[in-house]
């Protein structure tokens, strides 16, 4: 009896099952696929019981490892290709694992509990680089990239205040979902649904109806689909041979803990990001790098109502949380235009800040008009008064910054943005060091990255001097962001990584 790999068509010789329940989805006959996306088919103790296994692991890779079962065909000739990027190159492989480390964990435990191929948890590292600021060519976004019709499509909610594309806990759920309406579309086949999930379900339609007409096979590997599409499932499957066996590639896989980089905690109707940064401990930046589907400076009123903050912090930040008054969170007023208003009356009678109150209604100028309603927050976090609230310090034999943060309960960072020095630099005794109270920052746009990951793909005729004409940034760049050695073949369908100044390129 031969095993046959999803309904791809591809005979596999000497595949080894796995004997795991949990991950079976080799099929037996030319005819069957397992329906393996469905919980409600697998018995639930032995469910139970793989969860425990897994958890048992010290390395994430391992967990992923003894789960995967895809490979590619034999007679794939372009394999080598695609296993030149990993070969003896080190520096990429641990690329691999660094930009693994956040939410890795989280869309392998996912695939778990859904009871999917352990390979879809990897498609963020195809998709983004696991990225979730990443923004496609095209515009799709997020460490799943959805574009915003799909993302609308699957639930993803986008507003000014937040963009569940970029959301990890939504759209992970959603593109899960996604994918299993489409292998059920496409009959079983996970591949198709790969492709699918790439180039969209009526271009793969499309190219079975094309062979189905032709008399030729209409698995994924006989198809005719766009270049990008066509290097996509190889992409993903070297990716599974080098996590199986790393040393096969002449290179080490670097360890990734198993076990959750981020906890979930519920929060009010609405909280101040910065607030909620201070309450947990981790900086501004620490948080919006865990909830980047927040845009702005607070949650969204009307939800989601959590935080994804660092594992082992979570009770603190709830303690701290409910001790708060109600009164101390954000809270927002629809505030109606009367006749001689201007904005900087407004903002001087709730005590923001003129540019604060333009963002939030996203205006460009100060004309307003009487009977129409504008927001504006009210609580401590958005208040500033006439008088700096800051205090200068004068440094004594002994201080360090980390005395100096413990002093004045502020953070590290604090320091050093506010007096504009460097760790690297020693304090000097009499040196005059500024403490802001804690509330007293800037009140800008959110610290979202000052750079942006744009993801293009190459394009016949392209070269990489055209592109980086194009885009106005450097050869050595492109080279440097994507791994490439100089003078090394670029080619139709390849996805290069892009790094542009926020704003460029849009």
């Amino acid at each position: 009896m031969s095993l046959q790999l999803l309904g791809v068509g591809k005979i596999i010789p000497e595949m080894q099952l796995i004997k795991r329940p949990f991950y079976i989805f080799l099929v037996l006959s030319a005819c069957t696929a397992i329906n393996s996306h469905n919980p409600e088919l697998t018995d639930k103790t032995s469910l139970e019981e793989q969860q425990i296994l897994n958890e048992t692991y010290l390395d994430l890779w391992e967990r992923v490892r003894v789960g995967l079962t895809v490979k590619l065909p034999d007679d794939f000739s372009e394999a080598e290709r695609y296993r030149k990027r990993y070969k003896d190159n080190q520096h990429t492989v641990n690329r691999i694992s660094r930009t693994g480390q956040r939410y890795l964990f989280h869309t392998v435990k996912r695939a778990e509990e859904l009871n999917l191929p352990i390979e879809l948890a990897l498609v963020p590292f195809i998709e983004s680089g696991f990225d979730p600021y990443a923004q496609s060519f095209y515009g799709a976004t997020g460490i799943w990239q959805f574009l915003p019709a799909t993302g609308k499509e699957w639930g993803l909610k986008s507003n000014w205040w937040y963009d569940g594309k970029k959301d990890v806990i939504a759209s992970t759920d959603a593109a899960y979902q996604f994918l299993i309406s489409l292998h059920k579309r496409f009959d079983g086949d996970w591949l198709l649904a790969l492709a699918a999930y790439n180039a969209g379900p009526r271009r793969i339609q499309k190219a079975i109806r094309k062979n189905n007409s032709l008399g030729k096979p209409t698995d994924f590997w006989s198809l005719d689909l766009p270049q990008e599409t066509e290097a996509y499932i190889p992409k993903l499957l070297v990716l599974c041979e080098l996590i199986k066996d790393p040393s096969s590639f002449g290179v080490n896989l670097p360890s990734i803990a198993n076990r959750p980089y981020f906890v979930k905690v519920n929060t009010p109707n609405q909280l101040d990001l910065m607030q909620a940064a201070d309450l947990a401990g981790i900086t501004p930046e620490t948080l919006y790098e865990l909830n980047p589907g927040f845009n702005q400076w607070a949650t969204d009123p009307s939800g989601p109502h959590y935080l994804l903050l660092p594992s082992g912090i979570g009770d603190r930040f709830e303690t701290q949380l409910s001790s708060m008054e109600k009164s101390s969170l954000v809270q927002w007023d629809r505030y109606k235009i009367k006749k001689g208003d201007n904005l900087t009356l407004i903002a001087k009678k709730y005590s923001i800040e003129l540019n604060v109150l333009k963002e939030i209604n996203q205006m460009e100028e100060d004309l307003i008009i009487a009977g129409d309603e504008i927001m504006v927050p009210r609580g401590p976090a958005w208040a500033k008064t006439s008088i700096p609230r800051v205090k200068n310090y004068t440094v004594v034999k002994g201080d360090s910054f980390w005395a100096i943060s413990k002093k004045f309960n502020v953070s590290i960072r604090d320091l050093t943005l506010w007096n504009s020095v460097n760790l690297q630099t020693p304090l000097q005794i009499g040196q005059q060091i500024k403490i802001f109270s804690k509330y007293e920052r800037a009140r800008g746009k959110p610290p979202n990255k000052k750079k942006r990951t744009l993801l293009y793909p190459v394009k016949s005729g392209d070269t990489l001097s055209r592109i980086a004409s194009r885009f106005s940034i450097r050869v050595k760049d492109i080279e440097k962001w994507n791994e490439i050695k100089p003078a090394e073949i670029i080619y139709p369908g390849q996805v290069l990584k892009i790094i542009l100044d926020a704003g460029v390129g849009k």
